[in-house]
């Protein structure tokens, strides 16, 4: 193998390698866990969801669904990322009944119940 040959192996290699670890990040960044520390509202109220919902590891539909919480789970919703119960906003929730009681995650916060002081 010639050295010119050598070098467009090596090149390819280390583009494959790159590449495949940032494909690799990008499916386990879904993967993560985000935190309240993502939060833009504070809400602080004990409510419930009024559908059954998907939750999730993060704010949004490209974060890992780890269930679903059944219609009328009670949950802590300790804040938000977004407007308060607008479309696309997501709630940080702590569950407090049913399958996932005593986990925290994310729901859609269009389908958590918000108290007419949050209208």
């Amino acid at each position: 193998m010639n050295t010119l040959t050598r070098r467009v192996a090596t090149v390819a290699s280390t583009g494959a390698l790159l590449l495949g670890g940032a494909v690799a990040t990008a499916s386990t960044a879904s993967a993560a866990t985000v935190g309240s520390g993502a939060c833009t509202h504070q809400i602080k109220i004990n409510t419930d969801v009024y559908t059954t919902v998907k939750f999730r590891t993060g704010p949004g539909t490209g974060y890992t669904a780890t269930g679903q919480l059944s219609k009328g789970t009670d949950v802590y919703w300790q804040c938000n990322k977004g407007s308060n119960g607008k479309p696309g906003a997501w709630g940080y929730v702590t569950v407090k009944s049913g399958a996932h009681k005593a986990q925290k995650g994310w729901v859609a916060a269009q389908y958590i119940n918000v108290p007419m002081q949050l209208d």
